[in-house]
């Protein structure tokens, strides 16, 4: 005799091929329209052998049916690009890998969420991608890295003495974004915003970040050039003459490496000591993952119906951040460390110190 679920899909399957409405076949085999639902999905994405498979799963979460070979199987097919097995979709879904499973003959019926549990108990997720950017692995590379790497070691040990490390970024042509309404989140609903937006053109801002202490300033350039960049260094110098230096770090931008702006650092004495990210490499910049948390914390969902009223709220904001958020960032990534990466990856390069 059947198993009672088999027999009920096969009625649903039937009913729905032969016409009949969801809810009078609900009614007739005392289910819900949800179970009807998924039923036909079922058919429709594994066939007749996943409709009659047995999905049920036992105490532990795992399914019964699936044995450690097979789910070894799954994971190699999960690791594998969807081409190889002639298809021509990007990545795997957990349904597509559940289809593929039984069309390969590693398993006569599995579910989409059987799939889902065996990748994750490995940790894998096929679904998901990072971006990435490959740093120019050359001579310029380690030594600019290890000048970075110096600061940040040294940056507490420095303020002492009066000497600060300072990561220096733009955020440039940042969109001014007018959407209204904003539905704020109440119980049972999260917040909404409307998709569509007025756009009140783009701000440039540029922003500071004192190593030792995690704490920012932020000013507004018109242009995102050395024109306004040199006069912002030269009253960020007039705001802190205590100081006796200031490591500057920051990428290889137009504005930081024009020819004015190498002047101005001439002419400063030693007191501006420019430190540059190598090319590809700007992650190096602690700056970046200031703004990040700036963004996420006072950008990120707010609506503003002109350039002035975004000026007023960020002039306001960067002094509350550094009242509530700013603390040292955690470095891990040390000179020692970074060197045994370079040779790691490396390899061959010719390069000469």
């Amino acid at each position: 005799m059947l198993p009672w679920f088999r027999v009920r899909r096969a009625r649903i399957v039937l009913g729905i091929a032969a016409g009949q409405r969801r809810e009078v076949l609900a009614s007739e085999l005392a289910c819900d329209a949800s179970t009807i639902w998924r039923a036909c999905q079922r058919y429709q994405h594994f066939g007749l052998t996943g409709l009659l498979a047995d999905h049920r799963q036992g105490h532990s979460g795992r399914d019964l049916q699936i044995t450690p070979v097979q789910r070894a199987q799954i994971v190699e097919l999960a690791c594998l690009e969807p081409v190889a097995r002639g298809l021509h979709i990007t990545h795997w879904s957990s349904a597509d890998l559940a289809r593929q499973a039984m069309a390969d003959g590693i398993v006569a019926g599995i579910s989409a969420r059987t799939v889902r549990n065996i990748l994750s108990d490995v940790d894998l997720q096929p679904h998901r991608t990072r971006y990435w950017k490959t740093a120019r692995l050359d001579a310029r590379f380690k030594e600019r890295a290890e000048q970075v790497l110096w600061c940040y070691g040294n940056a507490a040990r420095l303020a002492e003495q009066r000497v600060w490390v300072m990561c220096v970024d733009e955020i440039p042509t940042f969109q001014v974004l007018e959407r209204q309404p904003i539905r704020r989140a109440i119980p049972g609903s999260i917040e909404q915003q409307e998709f569509d937006y007025i756009r009140h053109g783009t701000v440039n801002m540029l922003v500071f970040l004192a190593v030792h202490s995690g704490l920012m300033e932020l000013v507004f350039l018109s242009q995102n050039d050395h024109e306004h960049y040199v006069p912002e260094l030269e009253l960020f110098r007039k705001q802190h003459r205590e100081l006796r230096e200031v490591f500057l770090i920051q990428d290889g931008g137009p504005s930081h490496i024009a020819g004015e702006t190498q002047r101005y650092f001439a002419q400063s004495r030693g007191w501006w000591k420019p430190r540059y990210t190598p090319a590809n490499a700007s992650w190096l910049n602690q700056a970046e993952i200031l703004i990040h948390a700036f963004k996420h914390y006072y950008l990120k969902r707010a609506s503003w119906r002109s350039q002035e009223e975004i000026k007023t709220h960020v002039l306001a904001s960067w002094p509350e951040y550094n009242h509530r958020y700013a603390h040292p960032f955690e470095w891990t990534w040390t000179n020692h460390k970074m060197r045994q990466w370079f040779a790691k990856h490396a390899a061959g390069i010719q390069c000469k110190f």
